[in-house]
């Protein structure tokens, strides 16, 4: 397990959980590459991408390859899943205008350039030829770039690319298992 917390609220933990892990209590979600967002969601299986969160609970969101972006402010939390389809429909952006206080942001490991490969296509569609790389004639997506482009410079990510891992969830690596991150809010 690995953890992060925020200076700006003591309330709110974030733990990243590796393959086996499945969380027994606790807000899940029925995951689906899209922008909803959940506000103090209380029931698990709902279809939705992101949970914003002011009140004391377990949140939490499975990745593999995609993108789990953790938000606290002072007084309010959120969580989203974003893979390169949130990440082009604006799901971060949407999570972040939630918040009308000073935020940090962390990003858990997701897939890097250096393995994350894309179609052209596709990567010039959605995000422009600028957050390509050409290696061996196969293109790889810069989703870090992307975060930091529509987040601003002050987000912290992990430098840990799951295809790499020898630890993590994979879809893209053939490793399988999901690694959850839980968001806990305190009452305290």
């Amino acid at each position: 397990m690995i953890k992060w917390f925020s200076k700006l609220n003591k309330k709110v933990t974030f733990s990243l959980y590796l393959p086996p892990y499945a969380p027994k209590k606790g807000v899940r979600l029925q995951q689906k590459h899209e922008t909803t967002i959940l506000i103090n969601p209380r029931t698990n299986n709902q279809i939705a991408d992101g949970i914003f969160a002011n009140k004391p609970g377990q949140y939490w969101i499975k990745t593999a390859d995609c993108t789990c972006v953790a938000f606290v402010g002072r007084t309010s939390a959120g969580i989203v899943h974003a893979g390169w389809r949130g990440l082009a429909s604006g799901i971060c952006q949407k999570m972040k205008s939630f918040f009308d206080e000073e935020i940090d942001v962390h990003v858990f490991p997701f897939a890097k350039k250096c393995c994350y490969e894309f179609g052209k296509e596709e990567g010039i569609k959605y995000f422009g030829k600028s957050y390509l790389t050409k290696n061996d004639n196969r293109f790889y997506l810069d989703m870090d770039r992307i975060l930091h482009d529509q987040l601003g410079s002050n987000i912290s990510l992990s430098k840990e690319c799951t295809i790499c891992s020898k630890d993590l969830a994979s879809r893209r690596g053939n490793k399988k298992g999901f690694n959850w991150i839980k968001m806990e809010i305190s009452d305290i």
